[in-house]
């Protein structure tokens, strides 16, 4: 039982160290473009989901509140990252979207990821990446129940 423990601590350390890394390495990669982490993360959300998002609609898929949100799609609003236009349905609605500027930057950031992490998997052997893999799937799947 209490090697148990130490193990469950240990995996919340390298949960932790793994969340630390990432967040460093996209800093690293959104700098040069202006663009803290999370901004990037938010106008990466918008390219992976462009059909009329609205600000809750983001909140929910990143986890975070309209409080933390829209102070940062304002800022990107002004930087020219993002667009705000208003629904022709409803003019209470705003929807969210990338301008020309996001679009082009929102590849390059995507092929940069690709580009560092990719040889991470180069170094391992198949069982090693089998591993990792299903380790993964089994810990996302944990964690969205």
């Amino acid at each position: 039982m209490n090697n148990d423990i130490e193990k469950r601590k240990e995996i919340i350390e390298m949960i932790k160290a793994l969340s630390n890394y990432f967040n460093n390495v996209r800093d690293a990669l959104c700098a040069p473009y202006g663009l803290s982490s999370i901004q990037a993360v938010i106008v990466l959300d918008i390219y992976h989901h462009p059909d009329e998002t609205k600000v809750t609609d983001i909140c929910k898929r990143l986890h975070k509140s309209t409080n933390t949100i829209s102070p940062l799609i304002n800022r990107l609003v002004e930087k020219g990252f993002l667009q705000k236009v208003q629904s022709k349905d409803d003019a209470r609605v705003m929807y969210i979207g990338l301008t020309d500027k996001s679009k082009k930057i929102t590849k390059d950031i995507n092929l940069d990821i690709y580009d560092f992490t990719w040889p991470m998997f180069e170094s391992l052997s198949e069982g090693e990446f089998a591993q990792i893999y299903d380790g993964l799937k089994l810990l996302l799947k944990v964690t969205s129940e």
